[in-house]
Parts: structure tokens; sequence; C-alpha cells
């Protein structure tokens, strides 16, 4: 009777280690979260405004102070 007490006892320490294990790997993966250490951008914060760069203001420097010259 003691061999089969030892035996089972065994059985229940195995178990219990084998669900302490599997709780320590869930947890473990968890904590990481699955996320990853890359710098992220804001994709939003880095467009450029493309319509506002490309405006000139063209008759502001096509005016000559034809005054100033004829002087």
């Amino acid at each position: 009777m003691a061999i089969f007490a030892f035996v089972f006892l065994q059985n229940l320490k195995n178990q219990k280690m084998k669900k302490v294990i599997a709780i320590f790997a869930i947890a473990a993966l968890a904590a990481c979260g699955g996320a990853s250490t890359e710098a992220t951008t804001d994709s939003a914060a880095a467009t450029v405004d493309t319509a506002a760069a490309a405006t000139v203001d063209t008759a502001a420097a096509a005016t000559v102070d034809t005054a100033a010259v004829a002087k």
C-alpha cells in the first residue's frame, strides 16, 4: 500500500508541476503581448501637405520697380 501511495503522490506532484509550468508559460507570453520593439511613426504626422508647398506667389515675384530703375 505504501508503494501505491508513493506513486499516487508523485503523480499528483507531476500534475501540479505541469499546471504551474503552464501558468508561467501563459503569463510570460501575456507579458510580451506580441509587441514589436521597432519604432513606429505616426503616418498622419509624417504626411506633407503638397498643395500648400507647391503654391508660389508669381505675381509678387514678377513685379519690378521701374521707377527705381529709371532714376
